[in-house]
């Protein structure tokens, strides 16, 4: 009989397929590449409605997206992360952002921003496609639930809304899974220059966060524990590798300030007061329904992840997607620190083990049931996809912000305008302009609140940080006119602090946006 566990497998009778081949989950190319363009531009769709909403693509967005484009200026304008300015995580971000921020000096920093936001949202619907391709050799069904469900699951949609850390680490995990077959009955043998391609682009992932060594570590001991050693050192040599790579020049030229801002200053971060069910709701995709009554949702929507975790880990050809779900779950709840983008670093796991399940239960309900019961399982998931996407459209992320009024007016201001969010300087096309006169470059003003921490002090909020707040008085006085728009009192401030900003003469208001000259400190 032919190996079930093996798609085309055959005997020595007749080459015919195995059970799951004979799934009517086989569909013309013709149709697989429209069902493709389709989940992309729903993918699409979902996250450009809000932002379009919202703040627009030249809006403010989530700060951290100001600070890793910001970064990429510094470094194409001949600045290196940690010697010459601070940058809390590894520099992966920088060299894929160079790009982007080159352009920026031939269409200016706004444009090429906006285009860096767009690049982030078409990335994320690659991403689906890719679970689908991942999902593939397990099915249609299982594909396409996976692929539509990532399209539209929150935690992918927020993350991917602008330039963040996390879609580019799904990117190469996917990518790696592909290459390594994760959900193939049966490892071919050989490959090692695929081996290590696999490894370099989830070892990739951890020059973006340090975290990413995490899904590296699950995939090794998988390949041990299918008795493939060999594989998994050739894996390992990849993913080291390429760290080694993109992060060794930056290390070679400030050892000591990267390993302080990089591991140090994140390791000592204060633990987030984010309630466990809040944690819970983003995790499994509810939040946006939570936020409007729904909260009951949470209840059911963790049954069915933790049960398609626990088919995915019993499957011998879905456990790798398993082990990924449980670890990198229990990596996020377990982290001192939560931001609303952080359960992206599961996201493609969780639809993973969903399509992988929903596959195999569509495949138990064809045998059993038929044809008929097994195609109306899959229209409730995609019934229950496309619901999905209501609360995602009336979501409006970011705020409106008057970059282009701005910038005239501080076309003809001499020396440097300082800033307490970098996106303000990118959207006013004045980064360039800064690092063009000699002005210093702070891409990340908040971060120095963890990084002016004396050895072994204890960690106390900005408001009380006096450090902190003597530097970014500082900071603020290095320029001819400056702008805050992030930090006030009851964000990081001290009142001292906020009082000394507004007792500076307004130089000019253009709408809520207030620019002040600053004055020596008495």
């Amino acid at each position: 009989m032919p190996n079930p566990l093996r798609p085309g497998g055959a005997t020595a009778v007749a080459p015919r397929p195995s059970a799951e081949d004979t799934l009517p989950d086989r569909p013309r190319r013709s149709t697989l590449g429209a069902v493709a363009v389709a989940v992309f531009a729903l993918a699409l769709a979902v996250r450009l409605h809000p932002v379009l909403q919202g703040g627009g693509l030249h809006g403010m967005a989530n700060y951290d997206d100001g600070v890793h484009y910001a970064a990429a200026v510094g470094l194409v304008h001949g600045q290196l992360p940690y010697r010459d300015f601070l940058l809390l995580h590894p520099p992966g971000i920088v060299v894929l952002l160079a790009p982007v921020a080159a352009l920026g000096r031939l269409v200016g920093d706004p444009d090429a921003f906006a285009l860096a936001r767009l690049g982030w949202m078409a990335m994320s619907g690659l991403n689906a496609l890719l679970v689908g391709a991942v999902l593939w050799r397990l099915g249609a069904v299982a594909a396409l639930v996976g692929a539509v469900g990532y399209a539209v699951f929150f935690p992918a949609v927020y993350s991917s809304h602008t330039v963040l850390l996390e879609p580019p680490g799904t990117t190469g995990l996917l990518l790696s899974l592909l290459l390594v077959r994760a959900v193939d009955a049966e490892l071919p043998r050989g490959g090692r220059w695929r081996l290590l391609l696999a490894g370099a682009l989830l070892g990739a992932t951890t020059t973006l966060k340090i975290w990413g060594v995490v899904p590296v570590l699950v995939v090794v001991v998988w390949l041990l524990l299918r008795r493939r050693g060999r594989d998994a050192w050739t894996y390992l040599a990849g993913a080291a590798g390429i760290c080694v790579v993109i992060c060794l020049p930056f290390f070679l030229a400030a050892p000591a300030t990267m390993w302080r801002m990089v591991i140090t200053d994140q390791l000592g971060r204060g633990r987030s007061n984010r309630s466990l069910v809040s944690k819970l709701e983003q995790l499994s995709g509810v939040s946006p329904w939570a936020d409007s009554g729904y909260g009951w949702l949470l209840a059911p929507a963790l049954v069915v992840l933790a049960a398609a975790t626990v088919v995915s880990l019993v499957r011998p050809r879905t456990r790798l997607l398993g082990a990924l779900m449980v670890v990198l779950t229990a990596l996020l709840l377990g982290a001192p620190s939560w931001f609303l983008h952080y359960p992206e670093l599961a996201a493609a796991p969780a639809m993973l083990v969903l399509g992988a399940a929903v596959g195999a239960l569509a495949d138990t309900l064809r045998r059993r049931a038929g044809r008929t019961v097994a195609g109306a399982l899959v229209g409730v998931v995609v019934v229950v996809a496309v619901l999905s996407t209501y609360p995602l459209l009336a979501l409006r992320l970011g705020d409106r912000f008057p970059g282009a009024s701005l910038a005239e007016t501080l076309a003809s201001t001499p020396g440097c305008v300082t800033a307490d969010d970098p996106t303000v300087l990118i959207e006013t096309d004045l980064l360039g302009r800064n690092l063009e006169r000699g002005c210093s470059l702070v891409v990340d003003p908040g971060g120095y609140s963890y990084d002016l921490v004396e050895p072994g002090a204890a960690r106390v909020s900005r408001a009380r940080n006096q450090a902190w707040q003597a530097w970014y008085l500082d900071h603020l006085r290095e320029g001819d006119a400056a702008i805050t728009v992030r930090y006030t009192t009851r964000f990081g401030l001290s009142r001292a602090t906020a009082a000394t900003i507004r007792s500076w003469p307004v130089l000019a208001e253009v709408g809520d946006v207030v620019v002040r000259q600053p004055q020596p400190a008495r």
